[in-house]
């Protein structure tokens, strides 16, 4: 997105972590802002000068005072990278979809003027199984016929930049999705297909399900790892949507998983095959 923004010349400030800040995305932005997203002090910082933001929804205890930071900077318009989760997920407790409802309601509260991106699987997600496909060759997973829509997240960046630039996406809440639906099994086998050696799929129990899932993602608490699990418990069955509203906003159908994966394959990789040049036959053969 940076980059996207870069090329039609808009000036940009990136807000980083304090130890990745320093060289980061120097080449992509005009300014660099090292500082903690939940903290409003380092906020405003961030947001004096600013006209518009994108932003991921901050912790539930900080959205409040973040976005009135942002406010206080005279900040206009807020385009946030929220979730499907807000609009799906059934009721009770559910600490990703609260926390994105908050950060939303909080948007909203302020007077921005804001556009909102719910993305429903992020293609992303895969990653967190690039590490046992490199060393093991196998994924372990509670569901391996769950159903997915992944999106790209060059698509969201797409979107977000496009929300940022015009006046059209005000006021706009957008279901973002990839435009194919795929079983964890088939993601696998893309995957498989372009790295070019097979991929075991290991069906686990739950609770070994919700361990991997935490240990993956550091934070990540017990209930929104059972959360996560329910869903693609229910998704063995309940096939999820594909939505057009991400051709309707960009003119642009979704790129299929297969790109994805081709545009991430040294991920899913050993360091031996990225370093000799080994390839699948889809590769060699030139296919991008």
């Amino acid at each position: 997105m940076a980059r996207r923004l870069r090329a039609q010349g808009h000036p940009l400030r990136l807000l980083a972590r304090p130890e990745e800040a320093e060289g980061l995305f120097r080449s992509e932005c005009d300014d660099v802002v090292a500082g903690d997203f939940n903290d409003p002090h380092w906020m405003s910082q961030a947001f004096d000068g600013v006209d518009a933001a994108f932003m991921y929804a901050p912790a539930p205890s900080a959205s409040a005072a973040v976005f009135a930071a942002a406010r206080a900077c005279s900040v206009q318009r807020i385009v946030m990278l929220s979730s499907a989760s807000v609009v799906k997920a059934p009721p009770g407790p559910n600490p990703i979809a609260e926390r994105h409802r908050i950060a939303e309601a909080a948007v909203k509260a302020a007077g921005f003027e804001f556009t909102f991106i719910r993305p429903d699987t992020m293609a992303s997600n895969c990653l967190q199984w690039a590490r046992s496909i490199r060393e093991e060759g196998r994924v372990y997973t509670a569901c391996p016929d769950s159903m997915r829509n992944p999106v790209h997240e060059d698509d969201l960046a797409l979107l977000a930049a496009l929300a940022l630039e015009s006046n059209v996406h005000i006021g706009r809440a957008y279901f973002v999705t990839g435009p194919q639906v795929l079983r964890v099994r088939d993601q696998l086998d893309i995957i498989a297909e372009q790295r070019g050696t097979a991929i075991g799929c290991i069906c686990i129990e739950e609770e070994e399900a919700m361990t991997r899932s935490m240990q993956a993602q550091p934070g990540m608490s017990r209930l929104a790892a059972q959360r996560l699990l329910d869903y693609l418990k229910k998704s063995v069955t309940v096939r999820p949507d594909v939505s057009d509203e991400f051709l309707e906003a960009t003119g642009r159908a979704p790129r299929p998983f297969v790109e994805w994966v081709r545009d991430h394959l040294n991920a899913f990789r050993s360091s031996t095959e990225v370093s000799d040049g080994t390839a699948s036959p889809l590769m060699k053969r030139g296919v991008s």
